[in-house]
C-alpha cells in the first residue's frame, strides 16, 4: 500500500531533506565541474589583467623595483587561481543554504500529520480519505500541506490531474513556506512530463531554474530544458 505522503516526483522522500532532485535533474559533480569553469573563465582572465595593471602601475611610479616587477606578475595566475576557488565556494555555500531553506533542514518543525486521511488511504479508501481533505480545507484553507497530501492522492490514485495541477498552483498562490513551494513545483513539473504536456513542462521547468538560481537542481533543470528544446 502507499505510504502516508511523498513527494510527487522520483526522489528522496520529504523525511530526508536533501537536495531537490526531480526526476532526472542531478549529476551534482558534472554541474560543480561547470560552475567552477565558468567562473575560471570569466574571473581568471580579467583578475591576470587588473593585477598586471596594478603592478605596472606600482613600478612606474618607482615605488617597486624591476625584479618585484617580475615577480609579482608571475603570481596572479596562483592568485587569480585562488579568487576562483573562494568564489565557487562561496556561491556553493550559498546555493546549499538555499537548499536547506526550502528543506527545512534543521530544528524545524516536521510536516503535519493527518491520521484519518493517512488510515483510509491505507485501507484504498482514496475517496473517502479525499473528502476528508477537502472538508479539512474547508475548515483550515491556509494549510497548505494539506493541500499537498490531496493533490497527490488526487494524481496517483484518483486520476484527477486536473484537479491535482489546480491544487499545486493554489499552493503557489497561497504564501507557501519554502518547502511547500518546491513541493508544488516538483509536483507540476511531475505532472507535466507523465501526462506529454511538452510546453508546460518547458514553462515549468524554466521558472524552477531561475527562481533556485545557483544550486544542482536549477542546473540540472536547465539541462532538461535543453534537451526538451532540442527534440
Amino acid at each position: 500500500m502507499p505510504g502516508p505522503f511523498h513527494d510527487p516526483m522520483p526522489r528522496p522522500p520529504r523525511s530526508e531533506p536533501v537536495v531537490p532532485e526531480p526526476g532526472r535533474l542531478g549529476d551534482v559533480d558534472s554541474a560543480e565541474v561547470a560552475n567552477l569553469v565558468k567562473i575560471a573563465v570569466w574571473f581568471a582572465p580579467a583578475c591576470c589583467i587588473m593585477l598586471s595593471m596594478l603592478w605596472y602601475f606600482c613600478f612606474r611610479n618607482e615605488w617597486i623595483s624591476g625584479a618585484v616587477f617580475g615577480l609579482l606578475v608571475l603570481l596572479n595566475f596562483p592568485l587569480a587561481a585562488v579568487g576562483v576557488f573562494v568564489i565557487h565556494a562561496s556561491v556553493g555555500g550559498a546555493a546549499s543554504g538555499l537548499v536547506r531553506t526550502i528543506y527545512s533542514q534543521g530544528d524545524l518543525p516536521p510536516p503535519r500529520q493527518y491520521p484519518r486521511q493517512e488510515t483510509l488511504i491505507a485501507r484504498g479508501q482514496y475517496v473517502e480519505a479525499a473528502g476528508y481533505y477537502r472538508d479539512h480545507l474547508v475548515i483550515e484553507p491556509h494549510d497548505n500541506e494539506a493541500r499537498l497530501r490531496l493533490a497527490v492522492l488526487l494524481e496517483t490514485h484518483l486520476g484527477d490531474n486536473p484537479g491535482a495541477e489546480a491544487l499545486y498552483r493554489e499552493v503557489r498562490a497561497r504564501a507557501p513556506a519554502p518547502r511547500e513551494e518546491v513541493a508544488a513545483a516538483n509536483g507540476l513539473i511531475d505532472l507535466y512530463r507523465r501526462t506529454g504536456q511538452r510546453g508546460r513542462l518547458i514553462g515549468e521547468l524554466a521558472r524552477f531554474a531561475e527562481r533556485y538560481r545557483g544550486s544542482t537542481a536549477s542546473a540540472a533543470a536547465r539541462r532538461e530544458l535543453a534537451e526538451l528544446k532540442r527534440a
